[in-house]
């Protein structure tokens, strides 16, 4: 019995819906399309705030992978250039041959050392090293041959990352950077700046 007093409910509903006037529809359908309106824009908000939010996400995300990647050589110093050894791809490759210019300065070439840029502008020239050797070995040679050579040394600014140093001798400069890479590799730069 119940169940059909459900049904008798529903049709009573229906009658009493069947004699709503068309204004009454009106005023319901402007009500149910307002509220899909603040719906589609809410979501459309949403969605633009997220956008917008992407780029802070992800230079997060690269300040935290740096941060791991401090931690971990610290806590395994070394185990950057020892993954480079077992996995030679995640190294950069080397060139294996000078590209063609003529190296800059008094100072003999570090052994090992493979030219891999050479530019000339004018009165400035600007010459590229890159090769496996020890960062301080290379960092004495070239500041022990200037100095022989009689330039005088200022550094410019050195960080866990490189070093960079300012040679003058008369009116000849000679900038010498000095980058750490990984696996043991080391990038000279070196830009000869007459005056």
């Amino acid at each position: 019995m119940s169940g059909l007093n459900k049904f008798g409910a529903l049709a009573q509903a229906a009658s009493s819906l069947g004699n709503l006037h068309a204004r009454t529809w009106l005023i319901l359908a402007a009500a149910g399309f307002g509220i899909l309106g603040l719906l589609a824009w809410g979501g459309i908000a949403i969605l633009s705030w997220l956008w917008g939010q992407a780029p802070i996400a992800t230079e997060t995300g690269k300040r935290l992978a740096g941060g791991v990647l401090t931690q971990v050589e610290q806590v395994a110093p070394g185990l950057k250039e020892q993954a480079g050894q077992w996995l030679p791809g995640l190294a950069a490759d080397l060139p294996a041959s000078d590209v063609s210019g003529t190296d800059v300065g008094p100072v003999p070439r570090y052994p090992g050392l493979v030219r891999s840029h050479f530019m000339r502008e004018g009165p400035v020239v600007k010459v590229r090293y890159a090769g496996r050797a020890a960062f301080d070995a290379v960092l004495v040679h070239y500041v022990q041959g200037f100095t022989a050579a009689g330039y005088l040394q200022e550094v410019m600014s050195a960080t866990p990352e490189g070093e960079q140093h300012r040679f003058r001798h008369g009116q000849e400069s000679i900038d010498l950077s000095l980058l750490r890479g990984p696996g043991g590799q080391v990038e000279l730069r070196l830009k000869l700046l007459p005056q």
